[in-house]
């Protein structure tokens, strides 16, 4: 669940860094290092998995990461919702659960990292990993980029195994007429001899992932946002340009 903070696909325009926000994730959740290039390196490209035809479709992608058996994931697709919208269902740590594939629990560690707890699937055991967020915006589209990435500095866990490798990247580009496109690229290395499970559970997670964000940014309270409730927790999105609609 997580990655790079440059665009795989090379839209344009210059990057405008902010400070960091207290980000979990995915799963996430789930990664990236900050580099300056996209999750999986500039030398692959992006292999279609499963090609949308509306705009509502999630359609997903998949590529080879360097010296890793565990493949990069990505999904895309465009949510009626605004970017507002989306960016309160992340900030909330509490429903992490109900739209990160995968996450079991998120808890703040301080206003840049997060603990996160994922399930395992039969017969690997729970991971969990320390992640760090950072968020940036485009100056040119409007286009809020979340990368996180698995750091140390988290006690070992009775129970669990600690990830090897995360990288995680949204990206939440304002569209006309209220919609937002939502770009989810995910690399999780589980560590352990569990190569074709990671592949078989990163393969579903942007999909997953994708559909249970969705679906939270139109309810309530998600749907009514407003910059102040994001903000209420994290303070580094002051100055961003932050569609309500």
């Amino acid at each position: 669940m997580i990655q790079d903070i440059l665009l795989a696909d090379g839209q344009g325009g210059t990057m405008k860094p902010i400070r960091r926000w207290p980000r979990f994730l995915h799963l996430l959740l789930l990664p990236t290092l900050l580099l300056g290039s996209s999750v999986a390196g500039a030398d692959s490209q992006w292999q279609p998995v499963d090609k949308g035809d509306k705009r509502t479709d999630i359609s997903t992608f998949e590529r080879p990461v360097k010296d890793s058996e565990v493949k990069a994931f990505r999904g895309v697709t465009e949510v009626h919702a605004s970017v507002l919208s989306l960016l309160a269902v992340m900030a909330d740590a509490s429903v992490c659960d109900q739209w990160l594939y995968q996450c079991q629990s998120l808890e703040l560690r301080d206003n840049h990292r997060a603990y996160i707890q994922f399930k395992g699937i039969w017969p690997a055991k729970d991971r969990d990993a320390l992640i760090e967020s950072d968020a940036s915006q485009d100056s040119k589209t409007g286009a809020v980029t979340i990368a996180s990435h698995a750091v140390k500095g988290e006690p070992d866990h009775k129970g669990l195994v600690r990830v090897a490798a995360l990288r995680d990247r949204f990206v939440f580009t304002p569209l006309k007429d209220g919609w937002t496109r939502v770009e989810f690229e995910t690399y999780i290395d589980p560590g352990g001899n569990v190569t074709g499970i990671a592949n078989t559970i990163s393969h579903d997670a942007p999909r997953e992932t994708l559909k249970g964000m969705r679906k939270l940014a139109k309810q309530s309270p998600y749907k009514e946002a407003d910059l102040e409730d994001v903000l209420k927790r994290y303070d580094s999105l002051k100055g961003m340009d932050l569609p309500a609609s």
